[in-house]
């Protein structure tokens, strides 16, 4: 998706691709939304409306509007940016505070000892979202709340976990065996 190799691209590593992306969900965006939209857009046109019909306030709306309009722009980058990355080397949060503000980790599967989440709440349940946990053998771990299918969030992790770790195994069989072969060729070669 280009939104994406846009916003997380800088975060990635050469040959590096985003197979699932963890996102907050969109619940999450319905206060500020609101406020946005009553402070930004139903209040000046309901105050031009009832009398301050004046051209210089119709201007003053339409700012106020444009204004709006951009702030919630901002709020919904910042709640699409506060994300996990699942790639096919690792797993990255990243969290944004603003436009020029972000923080990144990497954690690579070795590291990961797995993910968990917890639902709690009418509306967390209806809604199906709820706050996850992704455990890291440091001991340490990275958190997020109202993440949305917190389920599919942890098997994804779980499954491109396991294929990294699968791949790297197979990887290090054939390194070892060659590894091997060599080995052994030489030392005949040695006895001739």
């Amino acid at each position: 998706m280009i939104i994406n190799r846009i916003l997380f691209g800088k975060h990635l590593e050469e040959g590096e691709e985003i197979l699932y992306a963890v996102h907050k969900h969109w619940v999450d965006l319905v206060k500020p939304g609101l406020e946005v939209g009553f402070f930004g857009f139903v209040l000046p046109w309901v105050l031009y409306a009832a009398g301050f019909n004046a051209k210089l306030f119709f201007w003053v709306a339409v700012a106020w509007s444009a204004m709006a309009y951009v702030r919630f722009l901002g709020i919904a980058l910042d709640w699409y940016a506060d994300t996990w990355l699942v790639t096919n080397m690792s797993v990255i949060t990243i969290q944004w505070n603003g436009m020029f503000n972000n923080l990144s980790s990497r954690v690579g599967y070795e590291d990961v000892e797995g993910a968990s989440y917890e639902i709690t709440g009418f509306w967390a349940t209806i809604f199906r979202y709820g706050n996850m946990t992704l455990r890291v053998t440091s001991g340490s771990h990275f958190a997020m709340a109202h993440v949305a299918n917190p389920k599919g969030a942890e098997l994804s992790i779980a499954h491109y976990r396991e294929r990294f770790v699968t791949e790297r195994n197979i990887q290090d069989t054939n390194s070892l065996k060659t590894l091997l072969a060599n080995l052994v060729a030489h030392q005949t070669r040695g006895e001739k």
